[in-house]
């Protein structure tokens, strides 16, 4: 086992690391070839499997390891493998799983959460659409039919989260066809009060607005694509609506410098979980071309591609070898942790090296 660099030693490496030079402008566009996606991902795997510890976590400390430690997993036994891919035959084991999972849901009828999935400790009204994408995926892959009910209440809840009057009547909503974070919130733009019919300012010290002050969560880009994957994974076609008009607000927001739609000084957060679920929708799509709506074309690898070896950090590991990682200097949601975002920069070059 690789030795686990502790947080000192990682500073001292970040001191002596270099960041990969960016690709020239006529570079931009190319798409890479999978040779070139698989020695980006050897790197970047070498350095997260140099993260363990004696004990198997992928993090030090307490807090997110058992998060991270298994997205550690998730990540490097997905092809291209860096372990041998473990496949649990155990069907006692797969239904404990997913009666976890499960046991987490809102089931309060009539609640505006009904159907959605938060972090299981704090109760009902804590539900999100970031948990429930995650929850969804597991259970699909698990066995669990689009059609169980609990997967259909889990829908109810994400139509409710898309800003889609065709599919929700909540007054919030402003018809973009985009997705926030929950029912009553969005992290780009404040949160709304279903009791008062208010929009509460966002937690930066501003005030809530009064309970007749229009009422708008915005739309922003990690949270459309998470709608879309499970969406997808729910069976949806890429011509229904609902996934249809998120699609029109992906290409009305195609960048790669921010998570768009956030708050001005804000537009960092979440990038790299962003990168993550817009690889893997456009995957699920299998979409490779994407036209915009200026009537210009891109192709989503090679761009995607682009921004991240423009953030890759090279550092050298105990062993000699190098290896590469991302960290977000904006750390809202975690990106802080360069485990956290190698994890989501990993998974976005398999689902770019799986479109090629």
């Amino acid at each position: 086992m690789v030795r686990f660099l502790s947080t000192l030693s990682l500073v001292g490496c970040l001191a002596v690391a270099t960041v990969m030079p960016a690709a020239d402008a006529a570079d931009v566009a190319k798409v890479p070839t999978k040779a070139e996606v698989e020695a980006l991902l050897a790197q970047a795997q070498n350095w997260l499997l140099a993260q363990q510890q004696p004990d198997g976590a992928f993090l030090p400390g307490k807090q997110f390891v058992i998060g991270v430690t298994a997205m550690s997993v998730e990540a490097l036994a997905k092809p291209p493998l860096a372990m041998a891919a473990t496949k649990v035959e155990d069907k006692e084991w797969i239904a404990g799983g997913q009666k976890f999972l499960l046991g987490g849901q809102n089931n309060t009828p009539g609640s505006i959460a009904e159907g959605g999935m938060g972090y299981g400790s704090k109760g009902a009204g804590h539900e999100d659409l970031s948990n429930t994408a995650s929850a969804v995926a597991a259970l699909k892959a698990s066995g669990v039919p689009a059609n169980d009910p609990h997967l259909k209440k889990a829908l109810e809840f994400m139509e409710r989260c898309q800003n889609l009057s065709s599919h929700n009547k909540l007054p919030w909503v402003s018809n973009d066809g985009g997705a926030v974070y929950s029912p009553e919130e969005s992290k780009a733009e404040g949160s709304w009060n279903p009791k008062e019919g208010a929009k509460e300012g966002v937690k930066d010290g501003a005030a809530s607005a009064p309970a007749s002050a229009a009422v708008k969560l915005s739309s922003y880009g990690s949270m459309t694509y998470a709608l879309i994957s499970s969406y997808l994974a729910l069976d949806l076609r890429a011509d229904d609506p609902r996934v249809a008009a998120a699609l029109v607000w992906v290409k009305a927001n195609y960048q790669f410098d921010a998570n768009p739609g956030m708050l001005a000084g804000k537009e960092q957060e979440g990038l790299l979980y962003y990168y993550a679920a817009m690889a893997k929708t456009f995957d699920m799509l299998d979409l490779t071309v994407i036209e915009l709506k200026d009537g210009k074309k891109a192709d989503w690898r090679a761009d995607l591609f682009a921004a991240i070896s423009k953030r890759a950090v090279v550092v050298k590991l105990d062993d000699g070898r190098e290896g590469i990682m991302w960290m977000n200097s904006a750390k809202r949601w975690g990106e802080g942790l360069p485990q956290l975002s190698t994890i989501y920069l990993i998974k976005a070059l398999k689902g770019i090296h799986a479109s090629l």
